[in-house]
């Protein structure tokens, strides 16, 4: 008999996990293939405005874009069964999580972007012409979530609990 929490606590472990990885492969395809493509001007530029990564602007440029472009892997290994699958799912999410709050703080302090367009929190609504970033931002707490509550659970599918 399969417990129902069982399952949707891993059909929405799944989900949140697939969706991440493949925001972040969408965007390092791009990265990489501009790094390949000797293209990534633009990229390494603004890897160097970043404090700490500026230090090796190409070395961190390649490392970000494989990190993007293979964390979906990294997210489907981790549901293999496996005695380091554990340990990768949540190293990943550790990296998303680095990435993520990088994403932020370069948008919001580096180029004057804030979360929402409108809202009652005049402190957190962009300013005219300005983007809003409230969807980079829902990929920390999905990157905690990754971290903190990845516990592969297959007695889901077990007949005797």
């Amino acid at each position: 008999m399969f417990r129902y929490h069982n399952i949707t606590y891993l059909i929405t472990d799944i989900t949140l996990k697939l969706s991440l990885g493949i925001i972040f492969f969408n965007y390092g395809y791009g990265k990489l293939n501009k790094l390949l493509n000797q293209e990534a001007d633009g990229l390494i530029g603004m890897v160097a405005s970043i404090p700490f990564f500026g230090i090796f602007p190409l070395f961190s440029s390649w490392i970000l874009a494989l990190t993007e472009t293979f964390a979906i892997f990294a997210f489907i290994y981790g549901y293999t069964n496996f005695s380091l699958s554990n340990f990768i799912s949540r190293f990943t999410g550790f990296l998303c999580l680095i990435i993520s709050i990088i994403i932020v703080y370069l948008h919001i302090f580096a180029w004057g972007d804030n979360l929402f367009s409108h809202g009652p929190f005049e402190s957190l609504n962009i300013e005219e012409g300005k983007k809003a970033i409230f969807g980079q931002f829902l990929f920390i707490p999905i990157s905690i979530y990754i971290i903190f509550n990845n516990r592969l659970n297959l007695s889901a599918f077990s007949e005797t609990k």
